[in-house]
């Protein structure tokens, strides 16, 4: 346990959480006078060099990433005694593997919801450079409202740089490791999109999807082990929601949504009780009666569209404007057939002839 006191501002309270590289206190800054989260990180880290090199850099990243859908940083440094910290918001409602833990899997519309939420965040952090390489339930903090909130991005980049700690990241987040970060390659936004596809897994059956003894064989089967279906696990989950989920957990990083964008525009055409346009499937489902979470906007242009049966993701302006097209081409060819057909019938009847 530190002192109670930590850079001379920081009144520590009670331990919120610990993992591999750092605990998670509640803490009162009493410069500013509020309730912060203060990641304290341990010892180990404070002694490599390489690592404090990257986590200064990815610190800085970090705190530039500003969204309503990503924890806030208000300060990070060292304290006198060379402790690395950061000063986060504070969510007093805890995190979404504390929620899951307690309430058991999520209702599909609040799963898709903190899905698409999450996505946004990502969305934002991969345009700006930023992977976070450690998206896991515990890493997703909820406010009073119900919303998601990410946090820790660029601390699993710089201990992913460091061999004394890449033993230490697997063990905190096998459950949720992508298999090309598993395998030691490089990684990008769909391997974040990866593990947020177990997390939505998690969400809609209250489990992940790979279990094991020991979790070098759960990352054994991240890589080698296709998902079991969330809807053969839970029953309720729509058969629009498992589809998104099963792309998001494909093998390969270049079958799953090319971006945190694509996945958010399934998850709102989901929301409106349509097929998601890039997921896969043996069949086209049907139109669902009721929207898995209601939307009172109009979109008409989305009763046009059918779910894609490729291996790849189709974008969703393309395949309307194909079909408006095809349309278009029907109608005028249909309009050109009767104007010949009243012609001769005119011609016909003008000469008296008889039609067959």
């Amino acid at each position: 346990m530190p002192k109670t006191l930590l850079d001379n501002r920081y009144a520590l309270g009670k331990l919120l959480g610990s993992g591999g590289m750092a605990k998670v206190y509640m803490a009162l800054d009493r410069l500013l006078d509020r309730s912060v989260a203060l990641k304290v990180l341990k010892e180990q880290y404070a002694e490599n060099e390489e690592f404090v090199k990257l986590f200064r850099r990815e610190a800085r990243s970090a705190a530039g990433l500003n969204h309503s859908h990503i924890v806030p940083i208000y300060f990070w440094g060292r304290s006198e005694d060379g402790t690395y910290y950061m000063a986060m918001e504070y969510t007093p409602s805890g995190t979404l593997k504390d929620h899951i833990h307690s309430e058991g899997s999520l209702d599909p519309s609040t799963a898709a919801k903190l899905c698409s939420q999450v996505a946004e965040a990502l969305g934002f952090a991969h345009e700006r450079g930023v992977i976070h390489r450690d998206v896991k339930a515990q890493n997703i903090l909820l406010t009073e409202a119900g919303d998601a909130k990410v946090a820790d991005f660029g601390i699993a980049r710089a201990a992913a740089a460091t061999t004394t700690s890449q033993s230490h990241l697997i063990m905190g987040t096998a459950g949720y490791m992508s298999p090309e970060q598993a395998k030691g390659e490089p990684v990008g936004p769909p391997s974040d999109l990866y593990s947020l596809g177990i997390v939505l897994y998690e969400m809609l059956t209250g489990k992940l999807p790979y279990r094991a003894q020991n979790p070098l064989a759960v990352v054994v089967k991240h890589v080698n082990e296709p998902p079991r279906s969330p809807r053969e696990a839970n029953p309720s989950v729509p058969e629009a929601l498992d589809a998104v989920t099963l792309r998001l957990l494909a093998k390969s990083p270049k079958d799953r949504y090319a971006t945190a964008q694509d996945l958010v525009q399934d998850l709102e055409w989901v929301r409106d009780g349509l097929p998601p346009a890039a997921a896969p499937s043996q069949k086209a489902p049907e139109k669902m009666s009721t929207p898995l979470l209601p939307n009172p906007e109009s979109r008409t242009l989305r009763t046009a569209v059918q779910l894609s049966a490729g291996p790849m993701p189709v974008r969703v302006l393309e395949q309307v404007r194909r079909r408006r097209r095809v349309r278009l081409f029907s109608l005028m060819t249909s309009l050109l057939l009767g104007l010949a057909l009243l012609g001769s019938l005119a011609w016909a009847l003008s000469r008296g002839l008889s039609l067959p």
